[in-house]
């Protein structure tokens, strides 16, 4: 089956709403030569192989719902992340100062 990506989709987005198991990711990545953290682009067309086990009661639900789960960030939001703080963070002498 082959589908067109919508804005903000990743791969989970697309395993689940096609799918409806989330672990299927990995095969739709590797069937359309990707890995499962890139960035896919609006409009993008993915193959879905066939073979994969489906959970059909997700699949109904996210359909008669119309749910189109979009949760990738863009890379504009990427780089707003919050910079980590704190003791697991902190380098002696460095970002920790002893008193």
């Amino acid at each position: 089956m082959e589908i067109k990506v919508l804005n903000r989709q990743s791969i989970l987005d697309i395993s689940i709403q096609y799918t409806g198991d989330v672990q299927n990711c990995f095969a739709i990545a590797i069937a359309n030569g990707m890995s499962v953290s890139d960035f896919l682009s609006s409009g993008l067309t993915l193959t879905i192989p066939d073979e994969l086990e489906k959970n059909i009661d997700v699949i109904n639900y996210y359909a008669s719902k119309k749910i189109k789960p979009a949760t990738g960030a863009t890379l504009e939001q990427e780089n707003q992340l919050p910079t980590l703080k704190g003791i697991g963070y902190m380098q002696i002498g460095n970002t920790f100062k002893v008193s």
